[in-house]
């Protein structure tokens, strides 16, 4: 039966499984919980891995050579990235072959970033959780997110006032990648102990607001300078283009569908409160849905699938350039 991202660590302190299905469309609790599979596997000598990444055209023969026997370890994990979160056909019969039968001294890793209602219940995650475990991941609530906060704040020795979650959760929209950045920030500038509204507030204003919540809302208002500066600071510190990705889809997606339902009829302030589309966020999707039109959204989608691909080394040219070609584009 499938878990929760929190019930992940009690079960690895129990023992390891064969196999481990992970899909989220949250990438920080994605990457999260996979580090702690890895982290968990590699203590018990799983040292050596196999990555592999599953795009168009992917051979998935290529899962039953990673399985082979290394000349200089016995265990391995083979970490497979199904972004799609659909194997087709050929994939399904090769997890569910695996899923019969896995190897003890090997862990297959399965993480999807796409995991809809279809992929959580189909066939092939249904073998692969009979086999080892299922980690649904979902995504927080709105008002999930103070406790979140604070739980995450106390995890790095910080003793928040009660206001101190209630401004990050309004400034922070249940963007989790910038929550943990803005944690982060926090725990570096001013440590352990008690975090006042005062601390808060002048960390937010001295911080140099390299994050990709500020990235993803100056693309949507097409603030193209802003854009840019705040790009070049996020390559300057090495931000994983991955969930920088997962930000940016994020708020397009918000977007397109705040655009649609207008378009449909629907009342704004309906349209805000079904999407959890906090107040300080309203004027900037609303902006947003009526600059930016089908095609521009949709060209951007497309965009934002090339950047991924050159991430990963599958297609050519530098992400860092196609972002900042992303940011001029939706400001043109």
């Amino acid at each position: 039966m499938p878990i929760k991202a929190e019930q992940l660590a009690r079960s690895l302190q129990r023992g390891l499984a064969p196999v481990y299905l992970v899909g989220g469309d949250e990438p920080l609790l994605l990457q999260e919980c996979c580090d702690q599979i890895r982290n968990a596997a590699k203590e018990q000598g799983f040292v050596e891995r196999e990555l592999l990444q599953v795009g168009p055209g992917f051979d998935w023969s290529d899962v039953q050579q990673a399985a082979a026997p290394s000349l200089f370890a016995t265990q391995k994990i083979i970490d497979l990235r199904l972004t799609t979160g659909k194997p087709g056909r050929a994939g399904a019969k090769v997890l569910g072959e695996w899923a019969k039968a896995p190897d003890p001294n090997m862990i297959l890793l399965v993480s999807c970033e796409k995991w809809d209602k279809s992929s959580r219940t189909s066939k092939w995650a249904a073998n692969l959780d009979k086999a080892g475990l299922q980690v649904d991941l979902w995504p927080i609530k709105s008002q999930e997110l103070p406790g979140w906060l604070e739980q995450r704040m106390r995890q790095h020795g910080m003793q928040p006032e009660k206001e101190v979650v209630s401004i990050l959760a309004s400034r922070l929209e249940g963007n989790l990648l910038a929550a943990q950045q803005e944690i982060d920030r926090l725990a570096l500038l001013k440590g352990a102990g008690v975090i006042t509204v005062d601390d808060v507030m002048r960390v937010v204003a001295d911080s140099s607001r390299f994050d990709a919540f500020t990235l993803a809302e100056h693309m949507l208002t097409g603030n193209l300078s802003e854009g840019l500066r705040v790009a070049a600071g996020l390559k300057r510190m090495d931000t994983p283009i991955p969930m920088l990705l997962g930000a940016l889809l994020k708020e397009l997606k918000s977007t397109e569908a705040f655009r649609l339902a207008r378009r449909a009829g629907e009342p704004e302030m309906s349209v805000f409160r079904r999407m959890h589309i906090w107040h300080s966020r309203q004027n900037t999707i609303s902006m947003a849905a009526r600059r930016l039109n089908t095609l521009k959204l949709y060209a951007a989608f497309k965009h934002l699938a090339l950047i991924d691909r050159q991430s990963k080394g599958r297609a050519a040219g530098d992400p860092w350039q196609s972002i900042d070609a992303l940011l001029r584009q939706l400001a043109a």
